[in-house]
């Protein structure tokens, strides 16, 4: 199975029913946004990229293919650009980055940026269920035979999925969101 049809295949288990009816969502063989002819009012192109570093010390990203897979400890970008090519803003969006089990997600890389102003991210540990960091569970705690609930703290490396959501998308506008994940 080559990488972009693992990434259909992941992409499709963290979107709820609800944002692939407002996104349409394809991996091309680059992140070249496209011309929509789709009856979706936005399409979503992801990609993910190895991070690594030139000979001059500066960041370069490889767009992951059969020839450029991840290995073990490489740092990826995965990058989803929201494209509205209709006449009118969209409301409401819910722009969602999954991340695989096989990566662990570096706390603080989401970042999304509308004009000047920066979307604060959610996350979530099941991609159904979404909260600002830190997020929080509660665990059965057994001391001396007492059991209690605590509350605890989830790792960012546990969690699967980003979401940011959008007031308005404007009109023939795009917005990219970034995530950093190191490959497990």
């Amino acid at each position: 199975m080559n990488i972009r049809t693992f990434l259909l295949a992941v992409l499709m288990l963290f979107l709820p029913v609800a944002q692939v009816a407002q996104a349409q969502t394809a991996i091309p063989q680059t992140a070249t946004p496209t011309a929509n002819t789709s009856a979706e009012p936005v399409r979503v192109v992801l990609a993910s990229l190895i991070v690594g570093k030139d000979a001059k010390g500066q960041e370069t990203l490889t767009a992951t293919s059969d020839s450029a897979r991840p290995r073990p400890g490489d740092l990826l970008a995965w990058k989803a650009i929201a494209v509205n090519d209709l006449p009118r803003g969209v409301l409401n969006l819910a722009l969602t980055i999954p991340i695989p089990a096989s990566t662990a997600y570096i706390g603080g890389s989401a970042a999304l940026k509308v004009g000047a102003q920066t979307i604060s991210p959610i996350f979530s540990v099941d991609g159904q269920n979404f909260a600002p960091a830190p997020l929080k569970r509660r665990v059965n705690v057994v001391k001396d035979g007492v059991t209690t609930v605590q509350e605890v703290v989830v790792l960012p490396s546990e969690y699967r999925a980003v979401r940011w959501m959008l007031p308005t998308l404007a009109a023939k506008s795009q917005v990219v969101a970034e995530v950093r994940t190191s490959v497990r």
